[in-house]
C-alpha cells in the first residue's frame, strides 16, 4: 500500500489526511474501499501543480513579461 498520508502531507493536504485518518479507524473495509479514490485525488492534485508550476515558469521566461 502507498504511504498516502506522507504523499498528503508533502503538497500540505492536511484536511484530506485528517479525513484519511479518521476513515482508517473505521476499519480496513473502509479504507480498501476509499484507497483508489485517495490514490486518484491525490494524484490528479500533484499533476494540476506540476503543470501549473511549469505554466508559470514558462510565463515568467518570456521576453518583456515583468
Amino acid at each position: 500500500m502507498r504511504e498516502v498520508t506522507t504523499e498528503r502531507k508533502e503538497p500540505r493536504l492536511y484536511g484530506m489526511v485528517d479525513a484519511w485518518k479518521d476513515l482508517t479507524t473505521q476499519g480496513e473495509a473502509n479504507t480498501a474501499t476509499a484507497q483508489w479514490l485517495i490514490e486518484h485525488l491525490l494524484q490528479a492534485e500533484l499533476t494540476d501543480r506540476a503543470v501549473r508550476s511549469v505554466r508559470h515558469q514558462m510565463n515568467a521566461a518570456k521576453p518583456g513579461a515583468p
